[in-house]
Parts: structure tokens; sequence; C-alpha cells
């Protein structure tokens, strides 16, 4: 099965093609708010560096929050667009999940905790089977000890930074590379076991409202 990956969900948007599990090409930039004029010329190079069409893709898998409103509706509607053209399958995939994915697993009962940047000072925070969140540093302490089991603990993120000491934890943080924002890759991983959705039902995981309709 041929698959693509797409995020577009922070700064980071990337993509990832994948034959059954065998990573075939990947690419990764760093654009800010310019996925819009971005994305589809990435996943077009990919896809005539590697000899794809559209139609050869079997399945398409894609971010869908929380992070960055602008960006996560770039990259939900690009792929929908693709899909409804192609006939593919689709499948969403929390940014937070896929970051956990690419986290090792070294040690037995060890949680992963994924953070993404949500301005104003707040994080978005998420941990497999547990509810993303939308936290102040100062509120992510009582939050981890309500959701998280008793054990070490690895942050993944750049915003696992502002994660205050979590005390009576063993914390690894992994903030820079691959670890740093959400990736395609990550996606794929996080997707396989999921099932696909219709695409109109597909829809992005803001976690709080957007900005522009939040009280000042």
């Amino acid at each position: 099965m041929k698959t693509c990956a797409v995020d577009t969900s922070t700064a980071l948007g990337s993509v990832a093609l994948f034959d059954d599990d065998q990573l075939v090409a990947e690419d990764a930039r760093r654009v800010s708010n310019a996925h819009g004029e971005s994305l589809m010329p990435m996943i077009a190079a990919l896809f005539t560096k590697v000899g794809w069409k559209p139609s050869d893709v079997n399945r398409w898998l894609v971010g869908i929050g929380p992070g960055s409103f602008t960006g996560v509706r770039i990259g939900v509607a690009t792929v929908k667009g693709i899909v409804l053209g192609t006939g593919a399958e689709i499948v969403g995939v929390s940014s937070l999940d896929a970051m956990a994915a690419l986290a090792p697993f070294e040690s037995p009962g060890r949680s992963v905790i994924a953070a993404i940047d949500a301005i104003r000072g707040e994080v978005y925070l998420g941990s497999p089977d547990v509810e993303p969140t939308c936290l102040a540093p100062d509120a992510i302490a009582a939050w981890v000890e309500a959701n998280i089991p008793p054990g070490p603990i690895t942050l993944v993120g750049e915003a696992s930074a502002k994660i205050p000491e979590l005390d009576g934890r063993k914390v690894e943080r992994l903030a820079t590379g691959e670890h740093a924002l959400p990736h395609a890759r990550g996606v794929a991983l996080a997707g396989r076991a999921l099932a696909p959705s219709p695409a109109d039902a597909l829809e992005p995981i803001y976690v709080r409202a957007p900005e522009i309709t939040v009280a000042r």
C-alpha cells in the first residue's frame, strides 16, 4: 500500500511517502504561515522524485491539530481535495500523537507527553489515550498527576521547555530535531492502525477556540 502523510499544524511543513512500512522519501521545511504556498510544490516535488502520481496513493494521512489554526486548515483542506479527486482513503491523526509516535520507548512504564506551543503563554498537551488539552504552565503539574500514570516521563517538543519541573518524576526532554515539532513521518506511524474517515467528516482538532474569537 502506498501512503502519503502530511503535517502543517505548526511552522514545520512536512510530507512523507511510504510503500507499506518502508519510508520512500520525505521533506520538511520551516515556513511559518506560508504552508498555502509551499505545501503543494513540496508534495509535487516528492512525487516527481520517486515517480509517483497522486492516483498511485492508496491512503493519505494528515495531521489535524492541535496547533496553528491556519496551518491545520491548509493541511486538511489540501488532503481532502486530493482524496476527493482520487478516491483514496483519508486518515486524520492528532499532531500530538504524531510527536509521541517518534519518541523512543526504551524503558517499561515510561509515559510520553507531547507539547506544542499554543501562544498566549499556553501549551497544547497530549499523551496516548489521553484527550488533548491546552493549559498554562502553572496548571500542567496537576494535569500530569491526574492523567499520567506514576513513573518516568518523556516530554517531547520545543514547547516542553515551558513545562515546569515535575516533582517526584524522572523526566527526559526531547526538544530538537525530529522531536521539536509534529512531523509527517510521525503522522504516518501514529495513523497506521487507525480506520479511514469519510473525507467530508474529517475535521481539525482545535482544542480551544480560534484566537480571533477569543474575547479580550
